[in-house]
C-alpha cells in the first residue's frame, strides 16, 4: 500500500501543473487557472517618438521585463498601435475628413481636442492626437529594451486601429466595438483564465484592454507600476472607474504570489485526488 501511495504522489506532484483539476475541467468539476500577460503598446511612439507620455514612460520596461524574465506566464501577448497614416485619430487628417463633421460642433484648432465625426463608418466623438505608431515605421516598433521572450508559454503579436476609419484604444476591440481583433480567440484557444495588463497608456489603451477582459470574463488584474498614463487626472478616474467594474489593481511584487499561489492550490488539489484514489483502491 505504502509503494503505491509514494508512487501516486511522486506522479501527482509531478504533474501538479497540469492536474486532475485541469483533465476535469470539462466537465465542470475544476478549472486551471492558465495565466496570459498583456503587454499593451510599449512602443517608440509613446516613449520618445511623436506621441511620447510625460511621466518618463520608458520606466515601465524594467518592471516588465522582470516579470518576463522571472514569471512563468502561459502566454504573453505584446499589442502595437498599427494605423495607415490616413487614420481618423490624427488631427493633421481634419481637412480631409471635413465633410464629416457634425454641424453646429466645434471644430479643433490643435491636437487633444474632441471633434464629432458623422461617418464614414459611424457618428463619433473623437480625440485627435498627434500623428504616432504609422504602421512600418520606426515609431511604431515596440522599444529595443522591452523582452520579447518568455520563460515557458507561447508569445502573441497583435496589431490594432488598422482600419483608418475606427480607433481603437482596447487590445480587444474597436471603440465602437464593430470588430474584434484576434486576442479574445487567441486566450479562448488556450484556455486562459486570468489576465495581467501592463503598458502604455493606464488611462486609454490600458484601461479599455482591461475592461474589455473583465466584460468577456477574464480576471483581470493591472499592474499599476508597470503602467504609465497621459495624465494623473485622468489616470486616477479610471482606476476609480476599473476598481468599480471588479478589475484588480495591483503592483508588480503581488504577481509571482498570485501566480504560485494558484499553482500551489492545482498542485494540492492533485495530490488531495491521488490520496483518495489510493484510499479507495487498497481498502
Amino acid at each position: 500500500m505504502y509503494f503505491i501511495l509514494a508512487i501516486t504522489l511522486v506522479f501527482a506532484s509531478s504533474y501538479g501543473q497540469y492536474s486532475v483539476a485541469n483533465q476535469l475541467s470539462s466537465a465542470g468539476t475544476a478549472k486551471r487557472t492558465v495565466n496570459a500577460l498583456l503587454v499593451i503598446d510599449v512602443q517608440n511612439c509613446f516613449i520618445s517618438g511623436s506621441l511620447a507620455l510625460p511621466h518618463s514612460p520608458a520606466d515601465v520596461i524594467p518592471i516588465i521585463n522582470n516579470l518576463l524574465k522571472t514569471i512563468p506566464f502561459d502566454l504573453v501577448v505584446y499589442s502595437h498601435d498599427w494605423h495607415p497614416s490616413n487614420h481618423i485619430s490624427f488631427f493633421n487628417n481634419l481637412n480631409d475628413r471635413r465633410q464629416y463633421i457634425k454641424p453646429g460642433t466645434k471644430v479643433p484648432d490643435q491636437p487633444y481636442q474632441v471633434v464629432t465625426y458623422t461617418g464614414p463608418k459611424v457618428e463619433t466623438e473623437q480625440m485627435l492626437w498627434p500623428t504616432h505608431c504609422v504602421q512600418n515605421t520606426g515609431d511604431a516598433n515596440l522599444h529595443a529594451s522591452l523582452v520579447q521572450t518568455t520563460l515557458k508559454g507561447e508569445i502573441f503579436h497583435v496589431r490594432k486601429g488598422i482600419d483608418p476609419d475606427l480607433d481603437s484604444y482596447s487590445a480587444f476591440y474597436d471603440n465602437q466595438k464593430l470588430y474584434k481583433t484576434e486576442l479574445d480567440d487567441i486566450l479562448r484557444q488556450r484556455n486562459v483564465t486570468r489576465v495581467f495588463v501592463v503598458g502604455l497608456a493606464t488611462d486609454y489603451c490600458v484601461a479599455y484592454t482591461a475592461l474589455d477582459a473583465n466584460d468577456l470574463n477574464y480576471a483581470t488584474y493591472v499592474v499599476e507600476d508597470a503602467c504609465r498614463g497621459v495624465t494623473n487626472a485622468s489616470v486616477q478616474a479610471q482606476i476609480a472607474y476599473m476598481k468599480r467594474q471588479g478589475v484588480k489593481i495591483i503592483h508588480s511584487n503581488e504577481v509571482r504570489s498570485l501566480i504560485s499561489g494558484a499553482a500551489l492550490t492545482q498542485l494540492s488539489f492533485s495530490l488531495m485526488l491521488a490520496v483518495l484514489f489510493v484510499f479507495y483502491f487498497t481498502n
